[in-house]
């Protein structure tokens, strides 16, 4: 019986190059702190160094050669990561003494990926090394990956083709009498055709999504856990957030809030549909958000820092004469304009009171919303791509409202 393929041969593996020079800055970020060596094991930060997520450990020295200490499955990572280094680890606790025999010696300041990683695998950690003193890479790990690549920019790209191109399909889905857990259904049907992997990582501990929020009418007024300015009410209090089956009605409003992925890379994206006229506030609003949109973009370009970018849309809602509503109502505010996209939907740069500064390379969704009680939520997001003179556009689509039927 033939065996399927272990790696999809339209599959884009990532370039020796790029791992080579993401091991580089990382082994440079550790001399600079005098730690020996850096062990991951999250999966984007896995597949960012080493190009699988295959379950291992990424040994990383402070100076030489990488080593994936592969669990399982070691023989697709030898198919997809350009490591030369692979040794099959049967037992965790071989690890140190594979360490040792691979690198001479067993490090004594090791950098882990404390911002996410599991009380237990740490402790697990500290057992295998417990002549290691531990120190937090995670947070360095971050700042590194805000800064994409070319051939990174060309993955982003290729996810936002798939939101352009379900987006054109929405006129021909969106009826009344569906439901919205329907309505969804149906695009996230065509998103996944056209190759959307479905998973959306986050690195917020219990932040989690899928495929993005499409809401109708009051439903994008409801808030939640979520670190989002609309949340939806979801199928349950299991998951609170998302699709709900609420019936749509002519003269409701779709926020297509919509994240598409394509060989691990995210984008971010949100247009309005509506069947039938929006009442005047509701398109004041949107009106408004794309005048706050095109003002930060102005505003936008390496130096310039997030927390003046955030500052400049407050100000411009307040104008408007919108500040209560915007990125959210009352306690489902939230304190940001816009954040970063790449392996996972919340990355930096975070358009917040922030003092990090903007970078050529950086990559970030910026969303101006606004949620209206008793009528709904409405705005605009894009993605956006810092070059060396400002902002350049990678969701082009129009932003005019969608009328359908």
């Amino acid at each position: 019986m033939q065996q399927p393929p272990l790696v999809e041969p339209r599959a884009g593996l990532v370039p020796a190059a790029e791992v080579a020079g993401r091991l580089a800055g990382l082994q440079a970020g550790l001399a600079a702190r005098g730690l020996e060596a850096a062990i991951i094991v999250q999966n984007a930060d896995l597949y960012y160094f080493s190009g699988t997520v295959q379950r291992a450990f990424l040994y990383v020295p402070a100076t030489g050669e990488a080593t994936l200490f592969v669990r399982k499955l070691a023989e697709r990572a030898r198919l997809e990561t350009p490591l030369a280094g692979i040794v099959e680890l049967a037992d965790p606790r071989d690890l140190p003494a594979l360490v040792a025999r691979r690198y001479g010696a067993l490090p004594r300041r090791v950098g882990l990926e404390l911002d996410v990683l599991p009380v237990l695998e740490y402790r697990r950690l500290e057992k295998l090394f417990p002549e290691a003193l531990f120190d937090d890479v995670g947070r360095d790990i971050v700042r590194q990956r805000a800064v994409k690549s070319i051939w990174e920019v060309e993955r982003i790209r290729a996810a936002a083709a798939i939101a352009l191109e379900v987006c054109e399909l929405v006129p021909g889905i969106l009826r009344e009498g569906l439901t919205e857990a329907a309505f969804a259904g149906l695009v996230e049907a065509q998103a996944r055709r056209l190759g959307h992997e479905g998973i959306i990582r986050m690195r917020g501990f219990n932040q989690e999504m899928f495929y993005g929020q499409l809401l109708t009418g009051v439903s994008g007024t409801a808030a939640s856990y979520l670190d989002t300015p609309l949340a939806g009410t979801g199928l349950s209090p299991a998951v609170a957030q998302g699709a709900s089956f609420r019936t749509i009605r002519r003269g409701d409003h779709v926020v297509f809030d919509f994240v598409p992925v394509r060989e691990g890379y995210i984008a971010d994206f949100t247009r309005i549909f509506a069947l039938g006229d929006l009442p005047g506030e509701l398109c004041r609003a949107y009106e408004a958000a794309l005048r706050i949109e095109a003002a930060v973009v102005a505003a936008a370009r390496p130096g310039v820092a997030c927390r003046a970018l955030y500052d400049l849309a407050l100000a411009a809602a307040a104008d408007e004469g919108l500040a209560a509503s915007f990125m959210g109502y009352g306690a489902g505010q939230v304190r940001f304009i816009g954040h970063g996209v790449g392996l996972e939907l919340d990355e930096l740069p975070v358009l917040a009171s922030s003092d990090m500064e903007l970078a050529e390379g950086m990559v970030f969704a910026l969303e101006p919303k606004f949620v209206l009680p008793g009528l709904g939520a409405i705005g605009v997001e894009n993605t956006w791509l810092v070059t060396g003179s400002g902002l350049a556009l990678i969701t082009d689509a129009p932003e005019q409202i969608r009328r359908v039927g």
